[in-house]
C-alpha cells in the first residue's frame, strides 16, 4: 500500500470530487484490497491486478452511492496541490488546469475514466489491457478518442473562464 497510495489516491481523485468521499472511496479501495491479497495468483502483474481490484471497487461504489443519492456528486477542490514554493500565479493557473480536467475527466463513462487514469498513471497498452479487459488497439483508440474529447472539454471551460 505504501508504494501504490500516491495513485490510489489519484485514482480515488478521479472519481469522486469531495474529500469525504474521496477519504471514504480510498478506504474502500484499501479494504478490498487488503480482502483480495489471498487470491492473488501472479497471473498479472501485482500493478496491473491492483489497478483492476481498485477500478471494479471505485466503480461499486460510485454506482451504490448514486443509487443512495439518487444524484451526480458536486464538483469541490482538487486533491492534487501545486508545490507552494512555486510562483503563486502559475500555481494557481495549473491548479485551475487540473481542476478543469479532473472534472472532464469524472465526467467519463466509467469505462474511459478507468481507461485514462490507468494512462495517466504511466500503465503500458499491454498493463491497461491486463486491467481492462480490452486489446491493446481497442485501448489506444479509446485513449485517442478520450483525449481529444478531454482537450475539447477543457478549452470549452476556459472559453467560459
Amino acid at each position: 500500500m505504501e508504494h501504490y497510495q500516491p495513485a490510489l489516491w489519484r485514482l480515488a481523485n478521479s472519481y469522486e470530487a469531495d474529500a469525504g468521499a474521496r477519504e471514504d472511496l480510498f478506504q474502500e479501495i484499501a479494504l478490498a484490497l487488503w480482502r483480495a491479497i489471498p487470491g492473488f495468483r501472479g497471473e498479472a502483474s501485482e500493478r496491473t491486478w491492483l489497478y483492476r481490484i481498485a477500478h471494479n471497487t471505485a466503480i461499486s461504489a460510485m454506482a451504490s452511492r448514486r443509487r443512495r443519492q439518487g444524484r451526480e456528486v458536486e464538483l469541490t477542490d482538487s486533491a492534487e496541490r501545486p508545490p507552494a514554493w512555486e510562483d503563486p500565479d502559475r500555481a494557481l493557473l495549473l491548479k485551475e488546469k487540473q481542476e478543469r480536467l479532473m472534472a472532464a475527466v469524472r465526467e467519463l463513462p466509467p469505462i474511459d475514466r478507468q481507461l485514462i487514469v490507468l494512462h495517466l498513471e504511466g500503465l503500458s497498452y499491454a498493463e491497461i489491457e491486463q486491467v481492462a479487459g480490452l486489446s491493446q488497439s481497442a485501448v489506444a483508440t479509446r485513449l485517442s478518442r478520450i483525449r481529444d474529447r478531454l482537450a475539447a472539454r477543457v478549452r470549452r471551460q476556459e472559453e467560459l473562464s
